[in-house]
């Protein structure tokens, strides 16, 4: 199953990249999205971007039927391939496990600074995919996941619309 958002700021990216490549800020907004126990395992700049592992205790809400699979608090580990391409796009490939349960999460982010769009700098397209191959319940995990996932990127987007502006100021 596949879930896509496009997430529009008002800032530019080098500033909305700050919350996905400093250690402090990205561990700043997995704890205000309610990660606990939030670590970077790594963060090292590569031949034409950078790259960031990152590991974090978050709540899930679960139904019934996953209780077994899934608890109160899952550790996500989370694996970001970034790479700034010659168009000025800026894409970073990501992979998310959630240790123990049954499922794989792939997809990318795409940013780019629209030029014809008043009032937007930065622009990102996000598609993640959700796979599962257990039989019967496996639809009904992807479902959960690709849900919770949904919750997650508003919540994140919520939080940069709130914070960017702030750190802009901060800056002055």
């Amino acid at each position: 199953m596949q879930v896509s958002v496009i997430h529009d700021y008002k800032e530019d990216l080098d500033t909305l990249l700050r919350y996905f490549s400093e250690e402090a800020l990205i561990t700043e907004k997995y704890q205000k999205l309610g990660g606990k126990n939030v670590r970077i395992n790594k963060l090292e700049e590569t031949e034409d971007g950078f790259r960031v592992e990152t590991q974090r205790d978050m709540p899930a809400n679960v139904p019934a039927v996953l209780k077994s699979l899934l608890g109160s608090f899952n550790t996500i580990k989370q694996t970001e391939s970034w790479h700034w391409q010659e168009n000025d796009q800026l894409i970073c490939k990501l992979q998310i496990e959630i240790l123990g349960v049954p499922a794989t999460i792939s997809g990318q982010m795409v940013f780019s600074e629209p030029t014809t769009r008043p009032g937007i700098a930065t622009s990102n397209h996000v598609t993640m995919d959700v796979k599962s191959a257990i039989p019967l319940v496996g639809s009904t995990l992807v479902s959960f996941i690709c849900g919770d996932m949904k919750d997650q990127m508003q919540a994140e987007y919520d939080f940069l619309r709130e914070v960017l502006p702030q750190l802009i100021a901060e800056e002055q």
